[in-house]
C-alpha cells in the first residue's frame, strides 16, 4: 500500500515539541524566574504563551477534511472550535514503539526512544462506510497547552472502530478563546454545554464517551462525575490535582528551577484553584462517578505513579480495570497507540451501550 501523506517522529524530538507544549518549560530555560510567574503563566491561556509545534502540520494539514463548529460557552463567556469526525474506514493507520537508546550516555535521566508513525493512504479523507450503524459518540480531550489536531490519531482509531469522534479545542486552547484555564472548574461545565448544544444540534445521538490525556483525562473524569449521559471514560494518565501535578512536572522536566521554585509555584496555583473549586482533585470526582474507567498510566508516569492509580481504584465504579503501558512515560503514554488501540476500543465497545 502506498502512503500519500505520513509523520513519523522520534522520542528526542517528540518528546522535547511535546514539554514545550506542557508546562513551563521556556520560563526555566530564560534564567531565574518567580514562583509567582511562574504560577500567572500556569493559569493563563495556553493558546497565548505557546505556538503550533513544527513537525506536526500535517496533522493541521489532514484535519482540514473535516468541518468544525463553535459552541458558546460560560460563564466566564468563551467559544470552544469543535470538529466531528464521522465513523468509518479512513485507510488511516498509526503504529508506535518504545525501544531503549544505544548507545546511552551517563546520566541520561531519558533513555527510551519513543517512535510514533501516522499514515494514511487516500488523500483527502473519505471514509468508506462499513455499516450505517453508529456506535455512538466519543468526545476525545487533549493535553495541557496541546489542542484537538493533536489528537487527530486517536479519533482515526475511534472513528474506524464505528464511533462518531468529537475533538475539542478546550477553553483557552487552541482556536478556543478564554483568557485562562481553571483545572476543570469550569471547563467540565463547558463539555455539558457542549454536549447539550450537539443534542439540540442533532449531531450527537445516543451512547456517549470520553477518552483524554492527561488534563485532558482529569476533565474527562471531572464532566463525567456530574453528567450521568457520559456513560464510560478512558483516562490516560490522569494526576491527582494541579498543584502536585505541576510540582512533579517542574522536578522531572524543568531541573533548571530549584526545588523550593517548583513548590511554591505549585503551591500557588493549588491555592488558587482549590479556593475556586474545593472539590478539584480527581480522587473526589472518581468517587462521585457512577460509570466504570479505563485507567491508563505508563510505567515510568512521573505524574501518575502506581500509589496513586491504586487510590483512584480504591474509590472508582465497580467494573473499572488498569492498564499499564511499559516502559513509557507521563508525555508519550498517551501517543503509544500500538498497545492501547486494542484495549481501548474493546473498552468502549463494552461499555457504550444503547
Amino acid at each position: 500500500m502506498r502512503f500519500l501523506a505520513n509523520l513519523h517522529t522520534r522520542c528526542k524530538n517528540f518528546r522535547a515539541q511535546i514539554l514545550i507544549a506542557a508546562l513551563l518549560l521556556c520560563l526555566a530555560c530564560v534564567g531565574c524566574v518567580s514562583s509567582r510567574t511562574i504560577a500567572r503563566r500556569a493559569l493563563e491561556a495556553p493558546n497565548r504563551q505557546f505556538k503550533e509545534i513544527k513537525e506536526f502540520k500535517q496533522l493541521t494539514l489532514i484535519a482540514t477534511n473535516f468541518p468544525v463548529q463553535r459552541v458558546s460557552v460560560g460563564p466566564p463567556p468563551a467559544t470552544l472550535e469543535l470538529m466531528v469526525i464521522q465513523p468509518g474506514d479512513y485507510g488511516a493507520k498509526m503504529v508506535s514503539s518504545i525501544t531503549k537508546r544505544h548507545p546511552q550516555r551517563e546520566g541520561d535521566r531519558h533513555p527510551y526512544e519513543f517512535n510514533f508513525g501516522f499514515n494514511i493512504s487516500e488523500y483527502p479523507l473519505r471514509p468508506k462506510l462499513e455499516t450505517n450503524v453508529i456506535r455512538g459518540t466519543i468526545f476525545v480531550l487533549h493535553g495541557y497547552s496541546l489542542n484537538k489536531e493533536l489528537m487527530l490519531p486517536w479519533a482515526m482509531v475511534l472513528a474506524q472502530a464505528g464511533y462518531r469522534v468529537v475533538l475539542v479545542d478546550l477553553r483557552g486552547h487552541g482556536h478556543s478563546t478564554g483568557d485562562r484555564i481553571y483545572f476543570g472548574g469550569i471547563e467540565r461545565t463547558d463539555l455539558v454545554q457542549c454536549l447539550d448544544s450537539l443534542i439540540q444540534q442533532q449531531v450527537c445521538q445516543g451512547p456517549v464517551g470520553a477518552l483524554g490525556i492527561s488534563y485532558g483525562a482529569v476533565l474527562a473524569l471531572q464532566w463525567a462525575a456530574m453528567d450521568p449521559r457520559v456513560q464510560s471514560v478512558t483516562a490516560i494518565s490522569p494526576y491527582s490535582d494541579p498543584g502536585t501535578a505541576m510540582e512533579e512536572f517542574l522536578k522531572a522536566y524543568a531541573p533548571a528551577l530549584t526545588w523550593r521554585t517548583d513548590r511554591k509555584a505549585a503551591g500557588i496555583v493549588a491555592s488558587r484553584i482549590a479556593a475556586e473549586w474545593p472539590d478539584s482533585t480527581t480522587e473526589t470526582a472518581v468517587g462521585h462517578m457512577k460509570q466504570p474507567v479505563l485507567f491508563v498510566r505508563g510505567e515510568r508516569d512521573e505524574l501518575c505513579s502506581q500509589e496513586y492509580l491504586s487510590q483512584l481504584q480504591a474509590v472508582s465504579p465497580q467494573g473499572s480495570e488498569v492498564k499499564v503501558i511499559p516502559i513509557a512515560n507521563h508525555l508519550v503514554v498517551g501517543m503509544c497507540i500500538s498497545q492501547l488501540e486494542g484495549p481501548v476500543t474493546n473498552w468502549f465497545r463494552a461499555h457504550l451501550t444503547r
